[in-house]
């Protein structure tokens, strides 16, 4: 029978540079996304350097109420070995009370519900085949409070603790649960333009780097990955600090991160 890969949010990003890395070490692969044409895109490239290699595009909403199920249904005749959940969103910076609440609720459906849903659904099917491996696309922002982006660092906060459990339930089974924390990463979720980091204090890293470190740690059934070292450090030194004193300074950096001005 034919392994499958399935990612979803596989057409920009960590998600597209997954696919690449999961389609060099020659995975079959299935690709969720709302972007058909992107999709379609991509499984002709592909074709076209590996052929033989089977690419599945399967269009999908993973923020309407029931598409996870829907699209966990559209699997069942195909044996999919690793699910990468990389689909994810984050609101425009601000306070969480300025945002509206059809907004907060759509992106916890899709960063937090979603999620769940396929890690449980597809989580089964493989503990019942004693095999396979799930990814899981958190964050850095999952470690500590993000004021002025309060509702992401919250939703991948909830997707890094879901999968340290998961992955305790799992281990038994065969089944690897893993999740990616990556740090700034030079993709297309900065919407107003790249972070003004300097680089001595936090580097932005590729897509491609970040992939790799987090195939590496999947295969390898490692907790979490924070796939730089720079980005890893930072990480464990807060965690060393009172949570009242990183979340200040954290709220500092949101503050002239995001030129936020209280009205």
């Amino acid at each position: 029978m034919t392994e499958y890969t399935l990612i979803t949010g596989a057409t920009s990003g960590i998600g597209y540079a997954l696919a690449k890395e999961f389609a060099g070490r020659g995975h079959h692969l299935i690709l969720a996304s709302r972007n058909l044409a992107r999709m379609e895109e991509i499984k002709r490239d592909f074709a076209a350097r590996r052929p033989g290699q089977e690419v599945v595009c399967l269009q999908t909403d993973l923020s309407l109420h029931d598409a996870p199920e829907e699209l966990f249904d559209r699997c069942r005749d195909l044996a999919v070995t690793v699910l990468v959940n990389n689909a994810g969103v984050v609101l425009e910076t601000g306070r969480q009370i300025d945002h509206g609440l059809q907004d907060s609720m759509g992106m916890l459906r899709l960063n937090c519900t979603a999620v769940m849903k396929l890690c449980t659904l597809f989580g089964k099917a493989m503990c019942a085949r004693r095999s396979g491996y799930i990814l899981n696309v958190a964050s850095t922002a999952a470690f500590q409070p993000m004021p002025f982006t309060a509702l992401y660092g919250a939703s991948k906060a909830f997707v890094l603790s879901l999968s340290e459990a998961m992955h305790l339930e799992l281990e038994d089974c065969g089944v690897g649960v893993t999740a990616l924390c990556p740090g700034l990463t030079d993709t297309g979720l900065f919407k107003g333009g790249k972070p003004n980091v300097p680089g001595w204090i936090y580097k932005m890293v590729s897509p491609e780097l970040t992939a790799r470190c987090a195939v590496e740690a999947m295969y390898r059934k490692k907790l979490y990955v924070v796939p730089y070292f720079q980005h890893w450090l930072i990480v464990h030194v807060a965690r060393f600090l009172p949570r009242s004193a990183v979340a200040r300074v954290m709220r500092h950096i949101g503050k002239v991160r995001h030129k936020v001005r209280f009205i």
